[in-house]
């Protein structure tokens, strides 16, 4: 790597090493900024703008670092275009939606999940029939429906709260303890599988990074193909840091014009008490394609 040419240059290299060094702590420190400024905007927008922006900028400089890195393979290379062409955008929505009126931010959010389906498969098309699908969660939350699908033209269905397929993919929204699961191969694993009782046709490899703040859930990001272990732990992480936008996103777009939601509307992530909070369900798209009834997704 060659020397900085500039005073600026070499204290984003000094911190990029630093933070990819010490990634697990970083992106920890990184979620906690994140939840943190998302809580302070329920109370004051501008409070909650320091660390939701200190949040992002972490993985932000970690994915910079890797950029930087003289061994970079085909993976990191995909990574590189994520970061310059789709994840630096949407960094910047999810920093300045805090600032428009609610129909704004509504539409932002729309926009984006939209985006990030397309990105990720254009990413990761070096993956055979690889698909990408933003679910997002329904007003009553008792469905996750695929509203952005991007890939192979098998359409996903409905997660339904009440069956063993649905109460599986929600867990991953009410009880999943890391930032996404990775389940390489579902023909030897999926039996001891958590999280998933889906059939896996038409692909035998998924990830799942969940859309939430520390008290809504709002759907995941998945990713899915026919080849067992094309998909790794690299990808998951990046799939998971478009989650983490996406979370900031959909967060802006559930509060009210005049702030944070009461606590009488505070749901959590179990899907009780949802049937009043109307802000946890986007406008679904004109187009009607919203839905399939082809072959599930994890």
């Amino acid at each position: 790597m060659q020397k900085p040419v500039n005073p600026l240059r070499g204290t984003l290299s000094w911190l990029g090493y630093v933070v990819h060094r010490h990634k697990p702590l970083a992106l920890s420190l990184s979620g906690l900024l994140v939840a943190f400024g998302t809580i302070l905007s329920g109370i004051e927008i501008w409070w909650g703008v320091p660390p939701i922006c200190a949040g992002v900028i972490i993985p932000a400089l970690d994915l910079w670092w890797e950029r930087r890195s003289e061994n970079n393979n085909e993976l990191t290379s995909a990574r590189e275009k994520v970061l310059e062409e789709a994840l630096a955008p949407l960094l910047e929505l999810a920093a300045t939606a805090t600032f428009r009126p609610r129909e704004k931010r509504i539409e932002t959010a729309e926009a984006a999940a939209m985006r990030v389906a397309g990105d990720l498969r254009a990413a990761f098309a070096s993956v055979p029939e690889v698909r990408a699908v933003v679910f997002v969660v329904s007003t009553d939350g008792l469905r996750m429906e695929p509203r952005f699908p991007a890939g192979r033209p098998d359409r996903p269905r409905d997660f339904v709260r009440g069956t063993e397929r649905g109460d599986q993919a929600f867990r991953i929204l009410d009880e999943l303890p890391g930032r996404f699961i990775i389940v390489e191969d579902l023909r030897s694993e999926g039996a001891d599988t958590p999280y998933w009782a889906g059939t896996g046709a038409h692909y035998n490899t998924f990830i799942a990074a969940p859309i939430r703040s520390t008290e809504h859930a709002f759907g995941m990001v998945t990713i899915d193909a026919p080849q067992p272990g094309s998909l790794d732990h690299q990808h998951g992480s990046t799939i998971a840091l478009f989650a983490a936008a996406l979370g900031i996103l959909f967060a802006e777009a559930a509060r009210g014009a005049t702030g944070g939601p009461g606590p009488d509307k505070r749901n959590g992530r179990d899907g009780k008490d949802q049937v009043d909070q109307t802000p946890r369900e986007l406008p679904r798209p004109e187009d009607g394609n919203a839905r399939g009834e082809a072959p599930e997704s994890p």
